[in-house]
């Protein structure tokens, strides 16, 4: 295995352990009330976790790079216009909407947390509802670990 990979399999295990150890009170410190947001929040990091333990004990290039995680540059393509921007999903301390580098916990970083190349989005923004398609991921983590 090469550096990288097992760089960022390192830190896919970091992100298990740290929503292992912290998922309370990382839910805690952006939901405080029980509400349902959060339980919507708390299936999302458990599925999340589900995935993570899947790639990692199954880890090469290709399972890396399948779907969106915390660290994935997500290429998008825009129905309406057949536009394409780029996103990297990453945790909400080191999210820079300027530089496209948005939060988990973000609308649109929610519904592409999780998500697979060729899957469909409905993003509902102020004008209305947008068409997106996931055209290409790579894990490319650009922060530190929390």
């Amino acid at each position: 295995m090469n550096h990288s990979l097992t760089g960022s399999k390192t830190q896919l295990i970091n992100q298990l352990v740290y929503f292992d150890e912290e998922k309370a009170k990382f839910l805690e410190q952006y939901f405080s009330d029980q509400s349902k947001e959060r339980a919507g929040m708390e299936r999302l990091l458990t599925s999340y976790c589900k995935e993570l333990e899947h790639i990692v004990s199954d880890f090469n290039e290709t399972t890396l790079h399948s779907t969106v995680l915390i660290g994935s540059q997500v290429k998008l393509r825009y129905e309406d216009d057949d536009s394409c921007e780029s996103y990297t999903v990453v945790f909400p301390n080191e999210a820079q909407p300027d530089l496209n580098r948005i939060s988990f916990l973000s609308p649109i970083g929610r519904k592409l947390l999780l998500s697979k190349v060729m899957q469909s989005h409905e993003l509902d923004i102020p004008s209305g509802v947008i068409k997106i398609n996931v055209e290409g991921i790579k894990y490319a983590p650009i922060y530190n670990e929390n």
